[in-house]
């Protein structure tokens, strides 16, 4: 069965402004090219700096197309990279992203920050609450296939 969704994206007026992405679980190790951090509300990813400067362009970046995320239970791909699932932590965020999407009318996409994390880290989130609009502008949205 496959789901395709649309993903609304924000991104902040000012560069390196951020809301905090708020409390959370996760299992942070530095080694890991993804961290994954459970909100209440929301899930977000911390990307290994190699990844990050990879995706964040596709992901977040102003482009010509709209920009097409695809998960499966074996990998995360867009229309340039490819990431493999690894450790079950994956396999956990994976499913608890399936599920936020899957049962929310509209989800939101866009940059976070916690104090935890060394300053210049950034944190993807997706959220069903639309980010502060006086922080945040609207950008064309992120289509999602889930396999």
């Amino acid at each position: 069965m496959t789901d395709t969704r649309i993903i609304k994206r924000y991104g902040a007026y000012y560069h390196g402004w951020c809301l905090a992405f708020g409390e959370h679980e996760a299992d942070f190790r530095e080694e890991n090219l993804v961290n994954w951090l459970f909100g209440d509300d929301k899930i977000g990813l911390i990307l290994a700096s190699d990844l990050r400067r990879k995706l964040q362009h596709e992901l977040l970046g102003k482009q010509a197309e709209i920009p097409e995320l695809i998960m499966s239970t074996h990998l995360i791909r867009t229309k340039h990279q490819r990431y493999d699932l690894g450790p079950d932590i994956d396999k956990k965020g994976i499913q608890s992203l399936k599920e936020l999407f899957l049962d929310s009318q509209d989800i939101h996409m866009f940059l976070c920050s916690h104090f935890i994390y060394s300053p210049r880290t950034r944190i993807i989130t997706f959220t069903q609450k639309k980010p502060t609009p006086i922080m945040y502008k609207e950008m064309p949205p992120l289509k999602l296939v889930i396999e």
